[in-house]
């Protein structure tokens, strides 16, 4: 049985389709990226969708690769900013992701190879995150406190990513609520510091 040919991974076709392909996801769902439809969407021929992607289970996979490494990029920079908890939260707060990070939980409802590709970048994430919370209780002289940074990085992800998602409706009341996180993740130290004095007085 002959291969048959797959375009290059580096090919600005190729990136033109996947770029394509996330516009449509963003824009319409992932039920509306079909191999004709994508096409036409980059103006280029229905062939080549199947020339650089042998399945749409393969495009969806890659394009969930692409936004993985430009989240890591970003987490990466977040990491050596001033203000990392502050610019770590706003990072999974964005809105303009939020739609992307349902639609592919939707999708792999339904594909199980996007389903591990997801599992595994939720362990990096975890990763990533807890030694920027490490380093900044460090950096507060609070590296002995009762505080996990793998707890507190799943609690920071999970509250940031739900007000993204809210944030997509309702925006007068999210932008006052992340204000407010942001405002306490700025001074953590001494919110912490706080709410620990608070707790032992009830």
């Amino acid at each position: 049985m002959v291969n048959r040919r797959i375009g290059r991974e580096d090919s600005e076709t190729r990136e033109q389709l996947l770029g394509a392909a996330e516009q449509l996801m963003r824009n319409e769902g992932y039920a509306a990226v079909t191999s004709r439809k994508l096409a036409r969407h980059a103006e280029l021929k229905p062939q080549l969708v199947h020339y650089y992607f042998r399945t749409m289970d393969e495009l969806f996979e890659a394009l969930f690769e692409r936004v993985v490494t430009r989240h890591i990029a970003a987490l990466s920079t977040v990491a050596r900013s001033d203000d990392p908890l502050v610019e770590m939260f706003a990072l999974s707060c964005d809105t303009s992701n939020a739609v992307l990070h349902l639609e592919f939980l939707a999708l792999s409802n339904h594909k199980k190879g996007l389903r591990e590709q997801i599992a595994a970048f939720g362990r990096e994430l975890n990763r990533m995150e807890s030694e920027i919370i490490r380093k900044a209780l460090e950096k507060e002289g609070l590296s002995d406190a009762d505080i996990d940074p793998e707890q507190l990085a799943t609690i920071f992800e999970t509250v940031a990513r739900g007000m993204a998602f809210a944030g997509r409706f309702n925006t007068a009341h999210f932008s006052n609520a992340r204000h407010l996180l942001e405002s306490w993740l700025a001074n953590f130290g001494t919110t912490y510091r706080t709410l620990s004095k608070l707790s032992k007085l009830s």
